[in-house]
């Protein structure tokens, strides 16, 4: 998007490109040194040229320990518990964000660090993890309340004796709904709103938990109307119940709730099996024996095909860990691409695209991280525009000059609207278009980058409507005339008819959730996880600032 009236230049093919990059930095050329001990307890050093031992504590000092072992990789096999331990470095930042590619790391609070991407074009990522991650697990659909029915009440926790005689939601007075029968801890809910039976315009608000927001779902103009919306709400905690939804009417009127998908940290949160089903065990990798007297020397290459390490603790209960406290954990050298014929069942490596899983096929698994995927995050409902009001104009960055006394978006008008203060360069959002007080049949389309689509979001089609309709887009960047650049935008463009227009947005479509800046969704970070929060806060900036100017982060 541009300044110029028609939505038809754009910039985005580079920031796109930079975005899906998601966290580059500049490359490094000094590669770091790697040390290995054991989960046992012990005093001999091997110096360079020596023996790993097991059972003892080794250190390599500054040389690398290299194990060329051609594409057989290194097996490292504990029977009876985890293979392999990466211990967290006490100064893993910002040492590893100048680490070679193949770089792999944990951080003081457990995430775990990959550094990939062909030459030029590294990418320092992090791996997703159900601490913080979200992923969508699609259930059947499922009627959670349908007022007119007692039945369908029993889901109402709180608030059900301001219901009418006849089960209406009255004015002002919110319901809470507990889905703890269906999610532990949920994040957030997808399904469907619908409106019916009700007595005089109005609206309904969904969210999660807490004071009522500035923000509506669905918006209904008369009554007798039905009218329903797509639904995508956090999930809130009220007292002993861990996942609930509140719901509150402007207007008198019969509701209906019907749940499609839940967001969620581990499809294991979805109870009542239907969450994914658990997969096969896996295919225990062909043996290959080393040749005797053959040990692994510090300091020098080593070709010993296969080296299998065997715990011969009791019940193979010690671990190998691979420790250096001032940099790097663990170096998985990268190809230029992946090898031919099949990869195991347990390899790992590194590929451009980033980390990877061997699965007895030539391709593998790549790990999603923030290198090459985005999550939905739920956030609170939060009004980013309001044609009706100078307040709710407020972050326009054009289109302003084009709407009249009566807040209403004059035909063949580009908005642009800025996300400030909620996101930090996104990739999508979520939420809810609301049209009212229209002249004529029209339509409008949001979107965030690019030309114009051949897409409508809400469609009217007489004067005097108010519709809503939900809507998930790309987010885009917006330059100015006099060359100032903005992350994190979306355009609404309206065609044949005047309207007053309202966005709200309830969800946001991240690399990771701390780029989700106006929450804090997910668990609270200790101390210990200040500085990974700074790693990851200036590599996103770098990567989506472009070169010749930096970012503007004001309207």
């Amino acid at each position: 998007m541009t300044g110029a009236a028609q939505p038809d230049h754009d910039h985005c093919p580079d920031r796109r490109r930079l975005l899906r990059r998601a966290v580059t930095v500049a490359a490094a050329s000094a590669g770091t040194g790697v040390a290995a001990t054991v989960g046992l307890a012990g005093t001999a050093r091997a110096a360079p040229g020596d023996h790993l031992t097991m059972g003892t504590t080794n250190a390599a000092g500054p040389a690398t320990t290299t194990l060329d072992v051609g594409y057989a990789g290194l097996t490292l096999r504990n029977t009876a518990g985890a293979p392999l331990r990466l211990v967290p470095g006490e100064q893993v930042y910002p040492q590893v964000l100048d680490s070679v590619t193949g770089t792999v790391a944990v951080d003081p609070v457990g995430d775990l660090f990959v550094r990939a991407g062909p030459p030029g074009g590294e990418v320092d990522s992090w791996l997703w993890t159900s601490e913080w991650a979200t992923t969508s697990v699609a259930v059947r659909p499922t009627r959670v309340l349908d007022s007119r029915d007692p039945n369908l009440r029993r889901t109402i926790v709180s608030g059900a004796s301001t219901l009418d005689p006849t089960g209406r939601l009255t004015p002002g007075n919110p319901i809470v709904l507990s889905l703890d029968h269906l999610v532990r801890d949920g994040h957030a809910v997808k399904g469907n709103v619908t409106v019916v039976g009700m007595t005089g315009p109005g609206f309904l608000t969904a969210w999660g938990s807490g004071a009522r927001p500035t923000a509506s779902t669905v918006n209904w103009s008369a009554a007798g109307q039905i009218l329903s919306n797509f639904l995508f709400a956090e999930l809130g905690t009220v007292g002993g119940y861990r996942s609930v939804l509140t719901v509150q009417v402007s207007a008198p009127t019969h509701v209906i709730v019907d749940l499609t998908s839940l967001l969620v940290g581990h499809p294991s949160q979805v109870l009542g099996g239907t969450a994914a089903a658990a997969a096969a065990p896996p295919v225990e990798p062909a043996r290959v024996a080393v040749a005797p007297g053959e040990p692994v020397v510090i300091g020098v290459p080593n070709s010993p095909g296969v080296t299998t390490l065997t715990s011969a603790a009791p019940d193979g209960a010690a671990t190998l860990a691979l420790r250096n406290p001032t940099g790097a954990t663990l170096e998985l050298t990268q190809g230029a691409g992946r090898h031919s014929g099949e990869l195991a069942v347990g390899v790992v490596g590194v590929d451009p695209g980033g980390l990877y899983v061997g699965d007895g096929s030539s391709a593998g698994h790549t790990a999603y991280s923030t290198a090459n995927a985005t999550m939905p995050v739920p956030v609170p409902p939060t009004r980013i525009l309001d044609t009706r009001s100078a307040a709710g104009r407020s972050r326009l960055l054009e289109g302003a000059a084009r709407i009249d006394a009566r807040g209403r978006v004059l035909a063949e008008t580009l908005l642009v609207v800025h996300l400030r203060d909620l996101v930090e360069y996104g990739d999508g959002m979520l939420g809810n278009l609301t049209v009212a007080d229209t002249t004529g049949g029209g339509f409008a389309t949001v979107w965030g980058t690019g030309s114009l689509p051949a897409a409508s979001t809400v469609n009217w089609w007489t004067a005097g409507q108010l519709l809503s309709n939900g809507v998930i887009t790309q987010l885009g960047d917006y330059e100015t005339v006099g060359g100032d650049h903005y992350p994190d935008v979306v355009g609404i463009y309206l065609r044949r008819s005047a309207a007053a227009v309202v966005l709200d947005v309830t969800g946001l479509l991240v690399y990771h959730p701390e780029s989700a800046v106006g929450t804090h969704p997910g668990p609270v970070r200790t101390t210990a996880g200040s500085a990974g929060r700074r790693a990851r806060s200036r590599a996103i900036r770098q990567a989506a600032e472009r070169g010749d100017q930096g970012v503007r982060a004001d309207a």
